[in-house]
């Protein structure tokens, strides 16, 4: 990675504040696109492509409420999406023009997905907020994408999009400076260069006026040693100490099967130190409390860990200090994000939903918010709750709203009275958002579900509208390898199916050939495909919909035929999961990556369902396409041999 400027750079950062008088009303939202669609390949010779881009922001004289960090990832024209996980900088690299100092703040940080797998049409976008950085997104600014690893740069790649969305308005709190503390890549278990040596505490002296300073953490672990696989996949501990008083001390680590981008080729869903492939790294935030030109210690310590053999982990740290004054206003609840319903993509595994709607809010004044009235629903016709609780001032929460929802309908929700008062900013009280149709069915479905080898991990849940189980299959009553088709006549109303795997690796998953393949699919009453759920799924599977009387033929909706091969990632040797509505003649052709070569062909008369055997094992390591033909459609899956462990 890039070097970063020396710790403990001191920023001003008062410009752009709006007197109350002009933060009434909807507030405008600027997006500005430093990428669009640019083409992101690595550089093997070095391990890292920068990608610079000069990007036109608002004037210093226009203040900004929040500023929103949004990251898109594609797939190139005429090239396959990057195959491994990469770590991916986005770096303010330059403000105020060309003449200006090279600074290399780091604002996020991505890691790419496995991707071979996906096809053309693959798309997916993150998000993450950096409104402390918001003072800076004015005038010129040039903004770098570091992409780093060492692929091929010849087939494989992304197109990135950065989009920065500045909303106006007067900040919450008034940015007084900012200092660079850790950064870099940091040895991990290496006696000869130790952490707590290269972590040294640092001492700073609040400036005038600061009430607060918010500590701003990216760190993530990475290698793999031959001790404990460190830092990648150990879970090490984390000490937050200011004023020799512990902060906070949590585990860098983060769970992967519950990433809403699955299934992807690689092991996504491994935990791992802090991050997980195909996601962005969301910041660790700590307000602590200051006295103004008082000396604070703040030190960050990890776990002792010593390697005598062969250390190879690191943390890749990123951290910086900003200096606040007190929020301005006592009372000022923020709604950030509404939940559900969402299209995100980041809130796939939460949505379409029929029932409980859910908000981000944030305490953004000076007093604890212990409630605040929620207006929300369809805008015509809106529900009221009362949300209690303790929130201390900026931090945030989720809401989980009781009733129903309606998916695709447009959805408001408004928060008002803070403790009861008046709000004091409420430009950001309300939002708007539309889901997914939540689809719909009729009353008399099959629920047919194949368990794989670990059945003991897996278990089902059917519950209504309020809650109530209506169907299950307990943790510990699933048999291995063992087929359950468990009909259903439902009422018309919601419903929620959820199927869990406590091991976190669904029901297929390349990396655990020996636990066996299985499959979740709903069915009509006629044995007809309703939904078919990806049986490479991690921790879960959670599916919303609504049952009605008159509900229109649901199966046209979804793509036939099913054609899972698996395991997706093979010694040659693997079979296809098969299915359609009616028995069709099925053809299967295995042809080279480049479609040249065909090295596999086999037909079979009137097939529905069926577990179809291949063994190509004679064929070298690579990519090969499994073309299934059934009647006059076709479906294409991508497969990678390789015969190493």
């Amino acid at each position: 990675m890039r070097a970063f400027v020396l710790p403990f750079l001191v920023w001003a950062c008062t410009a752009g504040i709006l007197p109350p008088a002009l933060a009434r009303g909807a507030p405008p939202v600027t997006h500005v696109i430093s990428h669009d669609r640019t083409l992101a390949v690595t550089d093997p010779s070095t391990g890292s492509n920068p990608l610079c881009a000069w990007a036109v922001f608002p004037p210093e004289s226009v203040a900004f409420r929040t500023a929103v960090l949004s990251v898109t990832y594609a797939c190139p024209d005429g090239l396959h999406c990057g195959e491994w996980d990469y770590i991916d900088y986005i770096f303010l690299r330059r403000v105020g023009g060309q003449a200006a100092p090279a600074q290399d703040l780091e604002v996020a940080r991505m890691i790419s997905p496995y991707g071979w797998r996906f096809d053309s049409t693959w798309s997916f976008t993150w998000h993450v907020d950096i409104t402390d950085f918001a003072w800076m997104l004015h005038d010129s600014v040039e903004v770098e994408f570091l992409h780093t690893g060492y692929e091929s740069n010849t087939d494989r790649g992304w197109v990135i999009t950065l989009d920065f969305a500045l909303t106006e308005g007067r900040p919450a709190m008034t940015c007084l400076g900012m200092e660079t503390l850790w950064q870099g890549s940091i040895p991990y278990g290496d006696s000869a260069r130790p952490i707590a040596r290269t972590l040294a505490p640092v001492s700073v002296i609040a400036p005038t006026g600061a009430a607060r300073a918010r500590l701003r953490i990216l760190q993530t672990g990475h290698g793999m040693d031959d001790q404990e696989n460190c830092a990648e996949f150990c879970r090490k501990t984390r000490r937050i100490i200011v004023n020799e008083v512990l902060v906070d001390e949590r585990p860098v680590w983060r769970t992967c099967g519950d990433n809403p981008l699955f299934p992807q080729a690689g092991t996504w869903l491994f935990d791992r130190a802090n991050w997980c492939p195909g996601s962005i790294v969301q910041p660790d935030l700590y307000d602590l409390p200051v006295t103004p030109g008082s000396t604070h210690t703040v030190a960050l310590e990890m776990e002792p860990y010593v390697n005598p053999g062969n250390p190879s982990a690191a943390y890749v740290l990123s951290s910086y200090l900003f200096y606040y004054a007190p929020p301005w206003a006592a009372h000022d609840a923020t709604l950030e994000e509404i939940l559900i319903p969402s299209s995100a993509d980041e809130y796939s595994r939460l949505n379409p939903s029929c029932r409980g709607a859910r908000l981000l809010i944030r305490n953004s004044g000076r007093e604890a918010l212990t409630a605040v009235a929620i207006s929300y629903g369809p805008p015509e016709a809106p529900q009221t709750f009362e949300w209690t609780g303790e929130l201390a001032s900026q931090a945030r929460t989720e809401v989980a709203l009781p009733g129903s929802i309606a998916g695709d309908r447009p959805f408001a929700a408004r928060l008002e009275l803070p403790n009861g008062r008046p709000d004091e900013y409420p430009a950001d009280n309300e939002l708007t958002s539309t889901g997914p149709a939540v689809p719909v069915y009729a009353p008399d479905l099959v629920l047919a579900l194949r368990s794989n080898n670990d059945s003991a991990h897996n278990s089902y849940r059917l519950t209504d509208g309020s809650g109530a189980i209506v169907r299950e299959r307990a943790l510990g009553t699933l048999g291995a390898g063992a087929l359950y088709r468990d009909t259903l006549h439902l009422a018309p109303g919601c419903y929620e199916l959820t199927v869990d795997d406590t091991a976190g690796d669904g029901l297929d998953f390349w990396f655990n050939p020996e636990g066996g393949y299985g499959y979740v699919r709903l069915l009509d009453g006629e044995g007809r495909l309703v939904k078919s759920f990806v049986p490479d799924f991690g921790r879960g599977i959670r599916h919303s919909f609504m049952v009605a009387q008159d509900a229109p033929p649901a199966a046209a909706a979804e793509p036939l035929p099913i054609v899972n091969p698996f395991p997706i990632r093979n010694r040659g040797v693997f079979a296809i999961d098969f299915f359609d509505n009616d028995p069709h003649p099925v053809a299967v052709t295995v042809l080279s990556e480049d479609s040249s070569r065909t090295v596999y062909e086999r037909s079979y008369p009137e097939v529905r369902e069926m577990m179809i055997p291949v063994d190509i094992s004679a064929e070298p390591d690579g990519y090969y396409w499994v073309r299934v033909t059934a009647g006059d459609r076709t479906a294409t899956r991508r497969i990678k041999v390789t015969h190493q462990d």
